[in-house]
């Protein structure tokens, strides 16, 4: 068992740390288990067919991303069937194991995609107008139709490519549709804020007994658990390239 599902052996007042703690916030399952299984299968990529470019084509009009919805405001794109069809292309690009694993940079795309610079551009301008959110909600819906929901790995792919562009909503936003494949590596390697947000009532409580019982010192494996809540919720400083799920 993981040091961090350790209760520590010295007693620890119910107040600080209750026995249920662990297994009513469900952290097994959150740090260890649901990273494995909302895992979405790749696939290789294929050109959009004609029902999975009808079941994208209302979100892209919805957010201004290539098509112009009625009262938005926008140029349309001569060919956003193409142009999508690109970035999922480019997304879906690895590197070789030789080459160290991981997603391949926007220059790999080959040529008759388009301009690499003006796909990676694009995919950009649509994460601020919130398209890639938007597909990972629809996919996750319970009522979403086939043809989108064989989208998933490509979109998934597409949404963690613009992590960096959305922020720490975005991991949050994975998570919580537990679709791990949309994080740009394993969830527990990750700045998780909910997790910082169950386990810092702990560390209050524990100042607030130390206050009112002078004597009382926690126990070291109490210290360790407490390191480790820490740890997991702010996640690592570096994370290498071929952890990105595939």
């Amino acid at each position: 068992m993981p040091r961090f599902f350790r209760r520590p052996a010295s007693r620890i007042p119910p107040e600080i740390l209750p026995p249920d703690f662990l297994t009513r916030h469900g952290l097994a399952r959150r740090l260890y288990l649901e990273p494995l299984t909302g895992l979405t299968p790749p696939h290789p990529w294929a050109p959009l067919t004609d029902a999975e470019w009808e079941a994208l084509a209302p979100h892209l009009a919805a957010t201004g991303c290539g098509l112009r919805a009625p009262g938005r405001a926008g140029r349309p794109l001569a060919d956003p069937r193409a142009r999508l069809d690109a970035v999922f292309r480019a997304v879906t690009l690895k590197r070789s194991n030789a080459e160290g694993g991981g997603r391949a940079p926007w220059r790999a795309l080959p040529e008759g995609f388009g301009k690499a610079e003006t796909i990676a551009r694009c995919h950009r301008r649509w994460a601020h107008a919130g398209l890639w959110g938007r597909l990972l909600r629809a996919v996750a819906a319970r009522d979403a139709p086939p043809a989108l929901v064989a989208l998933t790995w490509r979109i998934c792919c597409a949404f963690r490519r613009a992590v960096r562009v959305l922020g720490l909503a975005a991991i949050v936003l994975a998570r919580r549709l537990r679709l791990h494949s949309a994080l740009p590596a394993p969830s527990q390697y990750l700045p998780d804020p909910e997790l910082a947000a169950i386990t810092m009532p702990v560390c209050l409580a524990a100042a607030r007994h130390m206050l009112a019982h002078p004597r009382w010192r926690p126990p070291p494996g109490f210290l360790r658990l407490l390191q480790d809540f820490h740890r997991f919720a702010g996640g690592l400083v570096r994370i290498p390239g071929a952890l990105e799920p595939p």
